[in-house]
């Protein structure tokens, strides 16, 4: 699933599922591994081996289980494997997908043009391009007479890669909540010290293991 909301409407999150499925798997074989580690090996190639799943199991936390896409009543926040970019309703001009989700942001006092902040986790591919095409072929194909009294916009839908349908799902929000009167204000971005700690500590520890 690409996106969750929660039972108030009011919270969405938009990530990849296959990183999801991904960064879980490579979860339960980082533990096997390190168990069979503990179990059979103790000598200093062991604890090496170790380290280096570990730090290994870092990197994907932060580049694959870590980045989303989060939607709330205040704003966007695009969470990054190193940096965290929040976006107040008031201030999204668009949201579009180019080759990754990418919230544009209104220009600020002065400034020629706004910030685009480009999200890591719903990226655009020429893959996902066709699976979105097949898609569409097969549903037209299989169910021609119903396809064709299909509202236009869910005969879009099923055109759209998860890049795009992500894009229009926050354009439709942020449009809403413009409406409604939602509060500007200047883009904020956050070093993400969690995930930085998660990649440079195993790091670290790798090196000094393997220079002992």
């Amino acid at each position: 699933m690409s996106s969750q909301q929660d039972l108030a409407g009011s919270r969405e999150v938009f990530r990849s599922p296959g990183s999801l499925v991904l960064s879980w798997a490579w979860v339960v074989i980082a533990v096997v591994a390190l168990i069979d580690l503990a179990i059979q090996a103790r000598d200093h190639s062991a604890v090496v081996m170790a380290v280096l799943v570990v730090a290994i199991t870092g990197a994907v936390y932060a580049c694959a289980l870590r980045p989303r896409i989060v939607a709330d009543a205040r704003g966007i926040t695009v969470e990054n494997p190193l940096r965290d970019h929040y976006v107040p309703w008031g201030a999204v001009e668009r949201v579009d997908a180019v080759n990754a989700v990418g919230v544009h942001c209104v220009a600020a006092p002065g400034a020629a043009k706004g910030k685009v902040v480009h999200s890591w986790a719903v990226q655009s591919s020429p893959r996902s391009a066709q699976r979105a095409q097949f898609r569409a072929r097969r549903a037209q194909a299989g169910q021609s007479a119903e396809y064709g009294r299909y509202p236009a916009e869910a005969q879009e839908a099923l055109r759209r890669t998860l890049a795009e349908s992500t894009a229009h799902q926050l354009n439709e929000r942020a449009r809403r909540e413009r409406a409604a009167g939602a509060a500007g204000g200047q883009p904020e971005m956050h070093w993400a010290w969690a995930s930085i700690a998660a990649i440079v500590v195993p790091l670290v520890a790798l090196i000094v293991v393997v220079l002992a």
